[in-house]
């Protein structure tokens, strides 16, 4: 059981962000302030992963007291580039929620004694019914913006029909307030953010409808 404890809390440097990631998605990041630089040094060498929350309070860059939520996506950075000038990029991708048990400001940036939070376990049958109530919506979806604009980037197959999968998948995409994101991001059962995707899938596709031909710009699942 000791271990059991051990491998679920862990101290973690923290990135607060104007953003909402999910598990399973890609991050870019242009780090340029220095105590960023100093985390990413940090994680770099320690192999460690560290957390993206959505700021609650306060301001992204230069604002050493930011307030974010407690609730966030624990990201690995993948790929590493140093520009000439000192800045970073960087790109990382989910991995799995966490919720913060404390902050801790002994370094330059944020640090959290977090744990781990796995969504509640459900049965298998009602929680797939829920996700293939989905999975054609978001399909729809996709395949509307794909009518509606030049330069969009579609494959069916990378819609994955696994309900935890889809769920961070259809919340990544979805066009809501990043508040409405962090609700799905706290989730207690995969459950209720699949059915709660598919009403709003439902009133985005109704919206999409209504849109005459037009250039929307870029768009990528990937």
């Amino acid at each position: 059981m000791g271990s059991l404890c051990i491998m679920r809390h862990m101290e973690i440097p923290l990135f607060p962000l104007n953003t909402v990631l999910f598990p399973g998605w890609p991050m870019p990041l242009h780090i340029f302030e220095p105590r960023y630089l100093e985390m990413v040094r940090y994680c770099t060498e320690n192999k460690s992963p560290f957390g993206i929350l959505l700021i609650r309070q306060g301001d992204a860059a230069g604002d050493p007291f930011v307030e974010p939520y407690d609730v966030g996506c624990m990201v690995v950075i993948t790929q590493r580039e140093q520009l000439e000038d000192g800045r970073l990029l960087i790109m990382t991708v989910g991995q799995e929620r966490f919720r913060v048990r404390a902050y801790k400001r002994n370094k330059p940036y944020l640090v959290g004694e977090v744990e781990r939070l796995p969504y509640l376990p459900e049965k298998t049958a009602p929680l797939q019914a829920a996700a293939n109530a989905l999975h054609p919506l978001v399909l729809s979806y996709l395949t509307q913006l794909t009518s509606l604009a030049d330069n969009i980037e579609f494959d069916p197959t990378q819609v994955p029909t696994e309900p935890e999968a889809l769920s961070h998948m259809a919340a990544s995409l979805l066009q809501v307030s990043l508040e409405t994101k962090q609700s799905l991001l706290e989730a207690k059962k995969i459950s209720n953010a699949l059915n709660f995707l598919t009403q709003q899938y439902r009133r985005e596709i109704d919206i999409l409808k209504q849109f005459p031909q037009q250039d929307m710009g870029n768009f990528s699942v990937n």
